[in-house]
């Protein structure tokens, strides 16, 4: 029963990139020792940065894998002044640049550490994405048949799961339990310490987590965020929305007014985070935003 909500609870939709802390389980689980820099860009949506891109290299490194294994794609980098140093000097970005990289990365030392095959490791029947798929239904507390499969914009499977069986995967990471909280635990540790490898400037998860002690965060696609929060007024809980037209332009706001209303103070430079007021281009005020969040608590 979620502690509270608003909308349908029971919303079957995919959390998208939201997902990469459960996707990161398994290599959390096989290398105890791993470096919390790496784990955190296994986790991470990242800006394609010169610090980004050197940790997935070394995470690569470590399953004997080059860029040229890894099976994402390529896009421009996030970062738009990685962006612009590519168009300037004339490179095309690389499978390094897209904001997977950490995770396919991740992924392949998954492989070589549990005895599995790297060749075909974005596919439905391999034994990591079958136990990835698994660790959803686990974690979200639902049974395995209710965790619907597709395939995600990196060409690994994307899983779909009722709203609150998501927040209680972030709920798991607010206040790990059972046999995997040791692992849960380093990635709450991994992706709180280094914020910035998670996302990268300017961009949410990156900003918000430091300014939230005890808060782990992390976005999905087309509007999906997920947050695990220990040590709030009300204990440790774990959020997960889904703006339903996906656009990502209400979701810091939505983000902060949950905060709010679980009893976090909205510092000013929380607030500065979700601006109300609409510009345009030529500086006037033209509108503003306003979220309305009725809350039902159980």
């Amino acid at each position: 029963m979620p502690v509270a909500s608003c909308g349908d609870p029971d919303l079957v939709t995919f959390p998208r990139s939201s997902s990469k802390p459960v996707q990161a389980l398994p290599l959390a689980l096989a290398a105890p020792d791993l470096p919390a820099d790496e784990l955190a860009i296994a986790c991470a949506s990242h800006a394609g940065t010169a610090e980004h891109r050197l940790a997935v290299l070394r995470l690569l490194e470590r399953s004997g894998s080059t860029v040229a294994d890894l099976r994402c794609g390529t896009h421009p980098p996030f970062d738009p002044a990685v962006a612009a140093e590519l168009i300037r000097t004339g490179e095309a970005p690389t499978p390094l640049h897209h904001n997977c990289s950490g995770k396919h990365a991740g992924m392949l030392l998954s492989c070589v550490l549990g005895g599995w095959p790297k060749e075909g490791y974005t596919e439905h029947a391999h034994p990591l994405q079958v136990r990835i798929r698994e660790l959803h239904a686990e974690l979200g507390g639902v049974d395995l048949e209710q965790v619907e499969a597709g395939t995600d914009g990196c060409s690994v499977p994307a899983f779909a799961l009722p709203l609150a069986a998501v927040a209680r995967i972030f709920a798991g990471l607010a206040q790990p339990s059972g046999e995997h909280a040791q692992a849960l635990e380093r990635i709450f540790a991994a992706m709180t310490e280094h914020p910035f490898l998670v996302a990268g400037p300017g961009r949410l998860d990156t900003t918000l987590m430091p300014l939230v002690p005890g808060l782990v965060a992390k976005m999905g696609a087309e509007a999906f965020y997920g947050m695990g929060l220990r040590g709030g007024p009300r204990g440790p809980l774990g959020v997960a929305f889904k703006i339903m037209d996906g656009g990502e332009r209400a979701r810091a706001h939505v983000a902060l007014a949950v905060l709010e209303a679980l009893g976090v103070p909205l510092t000013p430079e929380l607030r500065a985070l979700a601006p109300t007021a609409l510009h345009n281009w030529a500086g006037r005020e033209v509108g503003g935003v306003r979220v309305e969040l009725p809350l039902a608590f159980a």
